[in-house]
């Protein structure tokens, strides 16, 4: 890690991966949105920042419908992070001060997008399990029985 970085991301960082991500930047998550519930959901974005939403229910009736409620980490490539609570609009102002959510930077319309998107988000693949042991020899032999083979090429017969 870079000497001169600060430790932490603004939000405003934050703000502009999710922006990416409304934009059509490719991203994985770690459970689909309707495994999620309420709770965190993980997702990992092709830039390499990781990125954890919460999911409450929507409105104050507590419905099964969920909608974003906050970002509550960030982790840039870089080793710096953003946690929820860790940035307030003005310090000086102690209780006071308002905390800061890299949500409050998008747009009405940007919200929508990046939560429809997150509806229908793709997952990480699930890891091999098999019972038998897994060596590199097992692995390749498994990639090579999936590959086409190809026939030699035949040379012109001379005569």
């Amino acid at each position: 890690m870079e000497q001169d970085l600060p430790i932490r991301c603004r939000a405003e960082e934050v703000a502009d991966q999710l922006r990416l991500v409304v934009a059509g930047l490719p991203f994985l998550a770690d459970r689909a949105w309707d495994e999620v519930g309420c709770g965190l959901m993980r997702i990992e974005l092709l830039t390499l920042w990781r990125i954890a939403l919460l999911l409450k229910p929507k409105g104050s009736d507590g419905g099964l419908d969920m909608g974003l409620a906050w970002v509550d980490r960030a982790d840039a490539p870089d080793g710096r992070c953003w946690e929820y609570g860790c940035q307030r609009d003005d310090w000086t102002l102690g209780p006071d001060s308002r905390l800061v959510d890299p949500l409050e930077f998008l747009s009405g319309e940007e919200r929508i997008e990046l939560e429809s998107l997150l509806r229908e988000a793709r997952c990480w693949p699930e890891p091999i399990i098999s019972n038998e042991p897994t060596t590199a020899l097992v692995l390749e032999d498994r990639i090579r029985s999936r590959r086409p083979t190809r026939r030699p090429a035949q040379r012109p017969v001379r005569r």
